[in-house]
């Protein structure tokens, strides 16, 4: 657990550094988490204005940034069991996995996270997503990163 939060830690300053030219050992990150005020909470990249997202599963972890918008990225292993997927189905309405992951991505660029019920994520008929009772749209893609793991992007549409 200690290397998955050190390879997201050390992904998330490099990236905040190429998008930023700041020295990744000069990149501080914070995580507050915004109901308790511990140190758990979404990644933010101090001192500058730019929006990351951070996921981690057995396999891998992946990192999002926008220098515009905010974005969530969710990642989970393709391989699931039939609980899972039946769990996944009761909470987003569809049994696949690619549904879980497209409203945790959704939900962390939204900002609030699991504080908000996954079912809340609803979808347009170009393939926009929001989460209900708010007006702000999010464009979502799946990533071909490897074949054992599924990786879906939320980005805030302008």
């Amino acid at each position: 657990m200690r290397d998955r939060f050190v390879r997201g830690r050390m992904l998330l300053r490099s990236l905040a550094a190429d998008l930023t030219g700041a020295d990744p050992l000069d990149i501080d990150i914070t995580a507050t988490c915004p109901d308790c005020g511990g140190p758990h909470g979404a990644p933010q990249i101090a001192g500058h204005a730019l929006h990351v997202s951070l996921a981690h599963c057995d396999l891998g972890t992946i990192a999002a940034a926008s220098l515009d918008h905010p974005v969530g990225v969710d990642v989970e292993p393709v391989a699931q069991d039939a609980d899972r997927l039946a769990a996944i189905g009761l909470l987003t309405g569809s049994p696949e996995l690619r549904s879980w992951t497209r409203v945790e991505a959704v939900l962390k660029a939204d900002g609030r996270g699991l504080r908000v019920e996954p079912g809340d994520v609803r979808y347009d008929s170009d393939g926009a997503a929001w989460v209900h009772g708010s007006n702000r749209r999010y464009f979502i893609a799946e990533h071909d990163v490897d074949p054992r793991i599924l990786v879906s992007l939320a980005i805030a549409m302008p």
